[in-house]
């Protein structure tokens, strides 16, 4: 099993946006040496929640600075993207890192987001998942073409021309019932967000792997990809000090940057109505045990506590790996640095030994086998 990084890029307090990303960069190109496996910095727009609006040009220069590491897109929101330049800018990508591209796709959720982009939010199930299946399509084929409702695209190649299948290499946010079953339907694998308690998401991950091997002749689905907030010490108080304040802190930015207790998700049609669910039991249950859900649900203390808490993980929903978010809400970058290399010597080292509980297609990436026009 693998682990990654899972790149929010918030605003930091103590640094200007140029030393924040000499930081962030800094640590991106480091984790190869420290044992990380990929990196997935996010996509967002406009606000100081997250500062990062195209993960595939930040990728292009994470490649020339790296050898091994994938590049993952952590993840491309489709209705704010044309599918023929994803398809683009990815092939691109895969060239530049002699194969170590990773496609990972997501809806996007905050209703100032889609504003900015001058995107309806009505729209978003919609034009997510007819982009998804041109995208995947035109990654494998190496052309694009579609007419749907959203996109209308004649048919074009893409040049420079894949050099292999993205198949094993692309994923998608999974964090309702729904996106599970676009996710299985087009050999994607699942990421997710550790938001609450695992045994909550089971019975939707279990159902996942099952419509996945229908949907592609028997083939397993792969590990489902878990990002977690870290903060992996030997000190557990230290540990506890950066949940309790840190961890926490960030949680209130989801909270305000995504509106999540707002009533606009049930204005949205189809496009967010598990959202709007959610909204009202978080409403129900009380902000104190949601805080104290997420915390549970995350990854701080020592590493013999991570480790332990992720085997009980693995027994609750199988296979995992897991990608590790170290720098948010202004944590010092020396903590940041830390916690990175301290949990990929000790816990990564145990994610490493696990072998899947069921057997998987095997993907190789040749960047010699270049795919001819059809």
């Amino acid at each position: 099993m693998k682990i990654g990084i899972q790149m929010v890029l918030p605003n930091h307090n103590d640094y200007d946006d140029r030393e924040m990303y000499k930081n962030e960069t800094r640590l991106a190109v480091e984790a190869e040496g420290m044992g990380f496996d990929s990196i997935w910095p996010v996509e967002h727009h406009f606000f100081d929640y997250s500062i990062c609006p195209d993960n595939m040009q930040y990728l292009s220069f994470i490649a020339a600075r790296t050898e091994r590491i994938q590049l993952a897109t952590g993840a491309v929101i489709l209705p704010w993207n044309n599918p023929m330049r994803v398809v683009e800018k990815m092939v691109l990508l895969d060239h530049l890192s002699d194969g170590r591209a990773v496609l990972g796709l997501g809806r996007g959720l905050s209703r100032r987001e889609y504003r900015g982009m001058g995107v309806e939010m009505s729209e978003a199930r919609d034009r997510f998942n007819e982009a998804a299946e041109i995208i995947v399509k035109g990654l494998e084929e190496g052309f694009v073409e579609s007419d749907t409702p959203h996109y209308k695209q004649a048919r074009v190649e893409i040049r420079p021309r894949p050099i292999g299948s993205f198949k094993g290499r692309r994923y998608m946010v999974c964090m309702s019932p729904e996106s599970f079953d676009v996710a299985a339907s087009l050999g994607l694998g699942a990421m997710m967000f550790s938001q609450a308690a695992w045994e909550k998401s089971a019975d939707n991950i279990n159902k996942y792997r099952e419509n996945y091997r229908k949907h592609n002749n028997g083939e397993e689905a792969p590990p489902i990809n878990c990002a977690d907030f870290v903060a992996c010490t030997e000190d557990v108080k230290r540990a506890e000090e950066i949940a309790n304040k840190n961890i926490v802190g960030y949680y209130w930015s989801v909270m305000e940057h995504y509106e999540m207790t707002g009533d606009h998700f049930a204005d949205t049609g189809k496009s967010y109505a598990h959202y709007a669910a959610a909204a009202q039991q978080m409403k129900d249950a009380g902000m104190d045990a949601i805080v104290k859900e997420f915390i549970e649900a995350n990854l701080w203390g020592t590493p013999d506590m991570i480790v332990e808490k992720l085997r009980k993980r693995r027994e609750v929903i199988g296979d995992f790996e897991v990608n590790g978010s170290f720098s948010y809400q202004s944590l010092p970058y020396d903590e940041v640095e830390k916690s990175m290399r301290l949990f990929a010597r000790t816990v990564g080292q145990e994610i490493h030994s696990w072998t899947p509980k069921t057997s998987h297609a095997p993907v190789d990436v040749a960047p010699s086998a270049t795919i001819q026009a059809k």
